[in-house]
């Protein structure tokens, strides 16, 4: 769809607009390469610059090596990443960052570790349930996006 035409694609592609999306930059981390491609093309779809990473040592890679104002508006993360947890990905975030703005990813699984009640306690704004919907990753990547960079009126 990406290549064909305006007038070929289909009308439903173009008929909800998400401005508060266009250019903001976020970073998917998932060992599951579906959840990854699926991010990745729905959040690319509505303007967003998508990256993502297989695991948590990755994303901090990716976090570190940002240009110096270049930030990720948003990160997307597993609680259960191959070399971490979602909880110890965002402790290692925050000693980097000022606001991390870190969405955790869990299905309705058991969560051993108690990674997203110990990262709520040290801060995390957002937990996305999978599988998601595509408007509770929008709804979800928008409202991260406005509480960390507001409108300007």
């Amino acid at each position: 769809q990406k290549m064909a035409p305006v007038q070929a694609q289909p009308a439903s592609i173009h008929a909800e607009r998400r401005p508060h999306l266009v250019g903001r930059r976020v970073l998917v981390a998932d060992d599951d390469e579906s959840v990854r491609t699926a991010a990745h093309a729905l959040l690319e779809r509505f303007g967003c610059i998508v990256e993502t990473a297989h695991n948590g040592d990755e994303a901090i890679f990716m976090v570190r090596n940002l240009g110096l104002d270049e930030d990720y508006d948003v990160i997307i993360a597993d609680i259960r990443l191959p070399d971490m947890s979602g909880y110890d990905l965002l402790v290692k975030l925050q000693s980097m960052m000022d606001t991390v703005p870190l969405v955790l990813m869990t299905g309705f699984g058991y969560d051993p570790g108690h990674s997203i009640v110990k990262a709520r306690q040290a801060g995390l704004q957002s937990v996305l349930y999978k599988p998601f919907r595509l408007d509770q990753l929008l709804e979800t990547v928008e409202k991260m996006v406005k509480q960390r960079r507001p409108v300007q009126a």
